[in-house]
């Protein structure tokens, strides 16, 4: 079996390399070399750390994933034009697409992926809702919808099963290069919030047929991607329909935000949600609909997060899923992703195309009880992990909607 990054053996290997360096440390009489093998037993111990962090997350389960995401890596994935054809009945068409933005200065590389009946000649007149999908932090591109939440998978999925009607997704990059986390806000130094809230609906309008109804046009996350949805959702709230967040934070100081608004306490207060969510009156209009999903064991920002759901529900109802023992890992992202995804399609949709792609009524098993299956590898006792979106026969946790927020 090969050793991947989220290998236990490879923690557990890690660490005993350490020990032996610094062991030999103690052992060795030349300094040189024991001054070597205690440099070379220090970087073993962080890369042993970094494995541990990995093992507990479920970041990154193959070499491939971290080897696209840390050297800018395309999986594989063609360029995708609005000319694509989707690859076979039943199958969207996920690939990489340019989006200079001229009002931001920033030129970003992103995923696109259309629906099968986006080609489709009976649809060729047809524009189509808009999700626009940020990524998280590991995670720094677009790339991670799919090698970590087979994005297009799960679409496939739900459009076969008619639990949602066709819409383009767009995830564009959410940061700068190398480790310049900018988390969708506008500081001293960054315009990350006018590229994402502007430059990209401009490209994509220009580029591909889809709808130019503010309404048709969403946005989701999960970790810093949630809080990129409920912050530009909330300051811009004529231009989207509706916003699905996952395990994301609401305070600008709790996560990359602060950083790159400089720590300025004015500008982190006009980009927390949870603050402009507070200060919304019934005479606040329009907004778009909310959606919020997180997990029990993400201390830091679950409370955070009822408090969110609780400021926007004196304005409207606010679904509020809880994801019982999953903290802000990838296994909870990937288990709340195909109900994000329905939600948006019932928020999203126009009349017209609801009579076209009706879809299942929502059993209340959708929502109240989905599989949250472990990072691979942890003992959670006997378990059928998700093999498709949709009710497992035996959860290893389980997502709840409403239902005990305050826990």
């Amino acid at each position: 079996m090969m050793l991947g990054p989220d290998s236990r053996l490879l923690t557990a290997l890690l660490i005993a390399a350490s020990a032996a360096l610094l062991v030999a440390v103690f052992r060795l009489r030349l300094l040189p070399a024991r001054i070597a093998c205690g440099a070379l037993s220090i970087m073993v111990a962080m890369t042993g750390g970094v494995a541990a962090v990995n093992y507990y997350y479920g970041y990154y389960t193959t070499w491939g994933q971290m080897w696209a995401d840390f050297h800018g890596g395309t999986g594989n994935l063609g360029v995708i034009t609005p000319a694509t054809s989707t690859i076979a009945a039943g199958s969207g068409h996920l690939g990489w697409t340019d989006l200079p933005g001229k009002l931001s200065g920033y030129d970003r590389r992103a995923l696109v992926y259309l629906p099968p009946q986006y080609s489709q000649p009976k649809y060729a007149r047809m524009r189509f809702p808009v999700v626009e999908l940020f990524h998280g932090t590991p995670g720094t591109n677009p790339l991670a919808w799919e090698t970590r939440l087979r994005i297009a998978q799960v679409m496939d999925a739900l459009l076969a099963r008619h639990l949602i009607g066709p819409m383009v997704l767009v995830m564009p990059t959410i940061n700068g290069p190398g480790s310049q986390f900018q988390d969708c806000v506008n500081g001293p130094a960054v315009n990350d919030e006018t590229y994402l809230a502007k430059d990209v609906r401009t490209d994509v309008y220009a580029r591909y047929r889809v709808s130019q109804d503010p309404y048709e046009w969403g946005l989701a996350g999960y970790s810093s991607g949630g809080y990129c949805a409920a912050n530009l959702a909330l300051r811009h709230p004529g231009s989207f329909g509706a916003a699905a967040v996952i395990n994301g934070y609401f305070r600008a100081a709790d996560g990359p935000a602060g950083a790159a608004l400089n720590n300025s306490q004015a500008l982190e207060a006009a980009n927390s949600p949870l603050y402009l969510a507070e200060r919304l009156t019934l005479d606040s209009s329009p907004l778009p609909a909310f959606w919020v999903a997180a997990g029990t064991n993400d201390r830091a920002d679950y409370k955070p997060a009822t408090m969110f759901a609780d400021a926007m529900d004196r304005i409207e109802q606010v679904p509020f899923v809880k994801l019982n023992n999953v903290g802000d890992t990838a296994n909870g992202w990937e288990a709340a992703l195909p109900s994000a995804l329905t939600w948006l399609w019932q928020q999203l949709a126009p009349p017209d195309l609801r009579i076209l792609f009706p879809v299942r009524a929502i059993g209340p098993g959708l929502f109240s009880t989905l599989p949250v299956p472990p990072v691979k590898g942890h003992d959670q006792g006997p378990c059928a992990p998700a093999k498709q979106p949709g009710p497992a026969v035996l959860p290893c946790a389980k997502i709840t909607l409403g239902q005990g927020r305050k826990a």
